[in-house]
């Protein structure tokens, strides 16, 4: 087997076990259809937030349900391409966050109807309230971190829970020791970004 086709081999049994963990019909018969499609030549990631120096880290805190997942991005770390959202300004979280499309409009694998990739956060970092339209579903990869949802109680999450925002649901994270690594899933409104509360706020506030 050549070098390319077992990244290839990797990167579809990373989907797959990734669509599995999410428990939804549609993105396993999204991952599916893709089986046979050509993937084409994985870039290799040439410049990446500052974030991602924690990512191996993070790896090594994931369980037994999630260390198959871990173990394939291991082997395909560099050909992620890390990314940013462009409306967040704060320095000091920019340094800390990061997310990857693996499956999407964006994607390193190209879909129309929905989104899946990765969230990293670096130790002792808050990911700020914050809404998009998108229904959301996280899996919770590596790492132990709070979550926060509309009743604004903080809960700790630990590898292999999954978490559901429904569309506009305040969230936000926050990190301590460890770093956090999570699997996210969008299946609509896919073309609507997320955007800090105190963000959408001041928008509804000139309106």
């Amino acid at each position: 087997m050549t070098a390319q086709a077992k990244v290839e081999t990797d990167w579809r049994n990373l989907l797959v076990c990734l669509a599995a963990m999410f428990e939804s019909a549609r993105i396993g018969a999204a991952v599916g259809e893709l089986a046979d499609a050509p993937l084409g030549h994985l870039p290799v990631a040439t410049t990446e937030p500052t974030v991602v120096r924690h990512f191996e880290r993070a790896l090594d805190n994931s369980c037994a349900a999630t260390e198959p997942v871990c173990w394939m991005l291991r082997r395909l770390q560099r050909h992620l391409r890390w990314n940013q959202n462009p409306s967040y300004t704060d320095a000091d979280f920019l340094r800390g966050y990061a997310y990857c499309e693996l499956l999407g409009p964006n994607g390193l694998q190209r879909a129309a109807d929905v989104s899946m990739g990765l969230l990293l956060l670096g130790p002792h970092i808050t990911y700020p309230q914050h809404v998009h339209p998108a229904t959301e579903l996280y899996v919770v990869i590596a790492g132990h971190a709070q979550w926060s949802q509309g009743d604004g109680i903080w809960r700790r999450r630990a590898p292999a829970e999954r978490i559901r925002h429904v569309s506009m649901e305040p969230h936000a994270m926050r990190t301590a020791d460890e770093p956090l690594l999570a699997a996210y899933l969008w299946q609509d409104h896919l073309d609507h970004g997320a955007r800090l509360v105190a963000d959408a706020q001041h928008l509804e506030d000139r309106r």
